[in-house]
Parts: C-alpha cells; sequence; structure tokens
C-alpha cells in the first residue's frame, strides 16, 4: 500500500509540475524569429551605390584638383633651375612653401573624403537598422538577428531581401519625390 502511494505522489507531482516545464517551449513555439546579411543589403542597397559613385566622382575632382598643383610644382622646379644662384635659392624657398602647403592640401583632402564617406555610412547602416525594424514590426517578428553571429538559420528564416526590396523602395519613392 505504501508504493501505491509514493506512486501517486510522484505523479501528481509530476502532473503539476508539466505545465510550468512545458511552458516555455510552447513560448518558444509562438515566437518568429528571422535573419538578415547587413553586408549583403549595404552591398545591393541602391542608396549606398549612388553614395558611393558620388562620393567617386568627388574624389576625382579633388585628384585632378591636386594633380593641377603638382604639375604647378613641377613647372616651378624646371624654372628654378634656369636661374642663377641668388634667384635659384629664394625660388627653391618658394617651392618648399608650396609643396608643404601642397602636402597638407592633400592630408586634408583625404581626411575630409574619408570624414565624408564614414558619415555616408553611419546614415545608411541607421536607416537598414530602421527597415529592419520596421519589416520586423510590420511581419509580426519577434527577433531579427544579424546573420554574421548566427551558427545556423533555415533559409526559409532569412529575410535579407525582403529588407532589401523595402529599402529600395523606399529609397526609390524618396528619390522621385525630390527629383520632382
Amino acid at each position: 500500500m505504501r508504493e501505491r502511494g509514493s506512486i501517486f505522489y510522484v505523479l501528481f507531482a509530476a502532473y503539476c509540475l508539466l505545465p510550468t516545464a512545458y511552458c516555455p517551449l510552447v513560448a518558444a513555439a509562438e515566437l518568429k524569429i528571422g535573419y538578415v546579411d547587413p553586408a549583403a543589403i549595404l552591398d545591393n542597397y541602391q542608396r549606398t551605390k549612388d553614395a558611393e559613385a558620388a562620393l567617386q566622382q568627388r574624389h576625382k575632382q579633388k585628384q585632378a584638383e591636386l594633380e593641377e598643383r603638382v604639375n604647378a610644382l613641377k613647372k616651378l622646379r624646371q624654372n628654378a633651375e634656369l636661374l642663377n644662384d641668388q634667384a635659384r635659392e629664394a625660388k627653391t624657398r618658394e617651392i618648399e612653401e608650396k609643396s608643404d602647403a601642397f602636402k597638407r592640401l592633400k592630408t586634408q583632402t583625404e581626411r575630409e573624403l574619408l570624414r565624408e564617406r564614414n558619415q555616408m555610412l553611419k546614415d545608411i547602416v541607421g536607416e537598414i537598422n530602421q527597415a529592419v525594424a520596421d519589416y520586423a514590426k510590420s511581419n509580426a517578428f519577434s527577433v531579427v538577428v544579424d546573420e554574421r553571429f548566427l551558427l545556423y538559420g533555415e533559409p526559409g528564416l532569412d529575410v535579407t531581401d525582403a529588407v532589401l526590396k523595402l529599402l529600395n523602395d523606399r529609397y526609390t519613392t524618396k528619390k522621385g519625390k525630390s527629383q520632382t
């Protein structure tokens, strides 16, 4: 009789504890999880491509300006060789001053372009993060993670293309409105 009583208590305890032990599993089944590849979004986002093209154009313009200054310095050096010693010395100082100014301008230009690129990337990454959050909210996702930190994910959980489409659609609409 004692054995039946102890079995009854074990079964009763298991019955009482089963719902609480099972509860996290039920809650986990209700989670909707997805993942994105931020690098793919960044690379394929039209705004990134347009911004990179504009930055590349600006870089070429700055490079042409710097090239003009280099050519001017070369001409000054060539002309200095034709002068007498006293005039050559004065011209050499002028060339050194212009050469130093050129180096400062080149460094400043590189920093300016780098700062501009970093700001552009910061803005675009912020926009991507906002689009991921908007997509997750509108599609009832509980969690969207970065693919770089994912050890395994079923391909059906990858929402990269959907977020990229959302971003490109928004950008096209915004770009169309600004051109009209």
